[in-house]
């Protein structure tokens, strides 16, 4: 069976090639791996590369072929009629490659042979962009912002622009990969007729080697992992920290990403908005000597922060099936997350690791503080939470599943 993938980012496996560094997309590659390996499988995969470059080039006996910005549908289509798959696999609808990819596959008509996964759906995320900033800083614009004519409000309008592009994809497509309730319920409203696959999805190689043990952890440390725009709600959990703080005054929250603080007056000048709020959020509340940042790390350094930490933290205002606290649960960080999205398909309350209202991040606080407070329970959250996402992300049985769908869609 030919199989063709679009893929919003290059693998791993083709990065290492062209000497560079891919810290995302974990997940695809140990898939493509598995079917590469596989006698019955041969996959073709097309993937964005942010290079003005076209070219095609094999690795671990995938053959790779690149798209970039200027890839449309007429290129989809040519790589689509060179290789003869048997089945189209689009990974992604958030961006214009998955726009391209679906038109393509319905001008050489294998629509009905093109299946869609679910990653997560910019469409539905526009709405809750702005979750929890302050209302007067939506419209508010910083000198940087004034020069290149954007703000929160233009970002959360781009985001849900973007989202037309998604419901035209999912509207035209025939089938969907998701595994959770809330990835169901939106692809279903946004097209009823769509036949839902359910496949979970395979994690990093790495996550699944190490376990979390609380007599190893940094006791009061807290881990977030992505802090780069509002939906990730940096700010709900630096609102919740100044609340651990005055039980713990000792806590840390280890952070992925750069230090917003400016150094002087001219970085305060190149601020946007969010970058200030969560600025003025640190230093109104005295949080600087409670917060670490760790720029971007590989696979063996996120594992290492997962195994150091005493509570991993999601805090989005929106997700579908965080990779992220499947990666925590796998190696059994005990886990604090907004209930938002898909997260409740993941683990279930108090028994794998504690929800809160995404809205409130008081009750965020909460949660930290009981795992802070009682080893015990944490290392029981810890232990049901490895067991879930063993099975959940078993890779076996993952890699069985898409076969299967593969099969049924040719």
């Amino acid at each position: 069976m030919r199989i063709l993938w679009f893929t919003n980012v290059e693998l791993n496996c083709i990065a290492e090639q062209l000497g560079r560094t891919i810290v995302v997309g974990g997940w695809m590659n140990t898939m493509a791996i598995q079917l590469s390996e596989n006698v019955e499988t041969e996959l073709f995969v097309a993937c964005y590369t942010d290079k003005d470059e076209y070219w095609d080039k094999k690795a671990h006996d995938i053959s790779f072929f690149s798209l970039n910005k200027n890839s449309g549908v007429e290129y989809c289509t040519k790589i689509i009629s060179y290789v003869r798959p048997d089945v189209i696999h689009i990974w992604g609808t958030e961006t214009s490659r998955s726009y391209y990819a679906i038109q393509a596959a319905e001008k050489v008509q294998m629509l009905d042979h093109t299946v869609v996964s679910i990653q997560g759906l910019v469409s539905v995320y526009s709405r809750h962009y702005l979750d929890g900033v302050p209302a007067k800083l939506v419209y508010h614009k910083t000198v940087k912002e004034f020069i290149k004519n954007n703000n929160l409000y233009h970002a959360s309008k781009v985001m849900e622009k973007q989202g037309k592009e998604e419901i035209f994809t999912l509207k035209k497509a025939k089938h969907c990969i998701g595994r959770t309730d809330w990835d169901y319920a939106c692809a279903k409203q946004i097209n009823p007729k769509i036949q839902y696959h359910f496949c979970n999805e395979t994690l990093r190689p790495r996550f699944y080697e190490s376990e979390w043990n609380y007599e190893e952890c940094k006791k009061n440390t807290l881990f977030f992992s992505q802090s780069h725009y509002p939906i990730k709600g940096l700010h709900n959990i630096l609102v919740s920290l100044s609340i651990v703080k005055q039980f713990y005054p000792d806590v840390k929250v280890r952070i992925l990403g750069n230090n917003p603080i400016p150094r002087n007056f001219l970085e305060r000048l190149k601020q946007g908005t969010y970058e200030r709020y969560i600025t003025d959020l640190i230093l109104n509340n005295q949080l600087e000597e409670n917060i670490e940042w760790l720029g971007r790390l590989d696979e063996e350094s996120m594992v290492r922060e997962y195994l150091r930490a005493n509570v991993f933290v999601c805090s989005s205002s929106i997700e579908n099936s965080s990779n992220s606290i499947g990666e925590a649960m796998l190696i059994g960080t005990p886990v604090v997350a907004a209930d938002v999205g898909g997260i409740k398909s993941l683990m279930k309350h108090n028994e794998e690791g504690i929800l809160y209202q995404g809205t409130a991040p008081y009750m965020l606080a909460d949660g930290i503080i009981r795992l802070f407070k009682d080893n015990k329970t944490a290392s029981y959250m810890s232990s049901n939470a490895r067991k879930r996402a063993l099975k959940t992300h078993n890779i076996g049985a993952n890699f069985t599943q898409l076969v299967t769908i593969y099969n049924c869609i040719r």
